[in-house]
């Protein structure tokens, strides 16, 4: 019976996937796969807080502290001006901060992880060849 025939349950649907192979994607289940989402994902997080809380901040000081924000620092430039200014002073330092994490922590583990797969990949062409080749024999030789 095909896998396509009517069964108990009926025709599979359009979407149904055919089971994975166990093997299909070995570098998931890597510890050093899960350290780097989890590093990734920790810097990700404290990047947002730390852009997130700074524009939060010079928003509720505009809103709620007029006074402070209109307080001259240094001829025309108020601290609100200061402040505003800030907000790009900071989105390049976390952009540079990025640029280091990935250079540092990210592409080390994703080099590694690209030579396993490759790995991998290399191991299983080499298994179908050979299969490959072993069905082809038994063709050539096989008796009447």
């Amino acid at each position: 019976m095909s896998r396509h025939s009517m069964g108990p349950g009926g025709p599979p649907t359009p979407y149904e996937a055919d089971p994975e192979p166990a093997d299909r994607h070995p570098v998931y289940g890597r510890p050093a796969y899960q350290s780097l989402r989890r590093s990734h994902r920790r810097f990700g997080v404290r990047a947002t807080a730390v852009a997130v809380g700074g524009f939060l901040l010079y928003v509720l000081l505009s809103s709620f502290a007029p006074g402070l924000m209109n307080t001259p620092v240094s001829g025309h430039l108020t601290l609100g001006l200061a402040l505003g200014l800030g907000q790009f002073v900071l989105m390049g330092v976390i952009v540079w901060r990025y640029l280091v994490h990935v250079r540092t922590q990210v592409t080390p583990a994703v080099r590694g992880l690209r030579g396993l797969v490759r790995h991998h990949e290399t191991a299983a062409r080499e298994r179908s060849a050979f299969a490959a080749r072993s069905a082809r024999r038994e063709e050539e030789f096989r008796s009447w």
